[in-house]
């Protein structure tokens, strides 16, 4: 066998490990991406107990790594609200914010009531 033969054999070889294994991510539309993230919100009132009606309608905004999804927490939309980051290829979903009233200063607010 030739150098150059087994050097295309390798390289080959390379190539479709690294699509068996995933290396090569195909990007998730924003369909699928909302059902995720509708799906993670979901859970997230199963287990506090949130009613959906303490949040205002989702909002969704595409990066360049990944789409965001925000539900504002309607008794200080200002500061507090669900936001949930979802990687392009769907592999990486996280909560990227969770609602509290209170700052980082530590200083209680009074909710809004409206």
């Amino acid at each position: 066998m030739t150098r150059r033969r087994t050097i295309l054999i390798a390289v080959a070889a390379l190539l479709g490990a690294a699509l068996a294994l995933g290396l090569y991510d195909r990007e998730i539309d924003g369909e699928t991406a909302s059902a995720m993230a509708e799906q993670m919100a979901r859970d997230y009132h199963a287990r506090t107990g949130q009613p959906k009606s303490a949040f205002t309608a989702r909002e969704g905004r595409l990066w360049a790594d990944g789409w965001e999804y925000r539900w504002r927490f309607k008794p200080c939309p200002e500061l507090a609200s669900l936001r949930i980051w979802i990687s392009r290829n769907g592999r990486r979903v996280r909560y990227a914010e969770l609602p509290e009233c209170t700052p980082a200063d530590g200083q209680p607010l009074r909710p809004r009531t409206a």
